[in-house]
């Protein structure tokens, strides 16, 4: 009767364990949780799954959820945010389409307020 009460323990721990490991292993960041919102790869760089150039970033890596949020420049999405006094954002480009990266906040306010003002003749989008 102990002998099974022992083993009866080591699968519910087991079974637990693997329910844990695997609920945090990710390809995207829609698979994670509100507690852990994206999906970075072993070096800690968001999954985004993003357009990069104009194709779409492999989705054969994986990950695993986390509560980490970018540092300067690191890519960022929705659900992988960025560190306090950045903002995620995907600077104007006449390339299409550059992933989103953590900016200092305050010059990502100033480039918002430019491009929402620009206007021909006196400003023009990029090529």
């Amino acid at each position: 009767m102990q002998s099974f009460i022992i083993l009866s323990l080591i699968a519910i721990v087991w079974c637990t364990n693997y329910h844990i490991r695997k609920s945090t292993e990710c390809k995207k960041s829609y698979e994670c949780s509100k507690a852990k919102p994206c999906c970075r790869d072993a070096d800690g760089h968001a999954l985004a799954g993003q357009q990069h150039f104009g194709k779409h970033k492999s989705s054969s890596q994986s990950g695993r959820c986390s509560s980490l949020l970018g540092k300067e420049r690191a890519i960022c999405d929705s659900a992988c945010g960025c560190e306090s006094g950045y903002k995620c954002y995907r600077p104007m480009s006449g390339v299409c389409c550059p992933p989103m990266r953590c900016y200092n906040a305050t010059w990502v306010e100033q480039r918002q307020r430019y491009w929402a003002n620009c206007r021909p003749p006196t400003c023009f989008f990029p090529r």
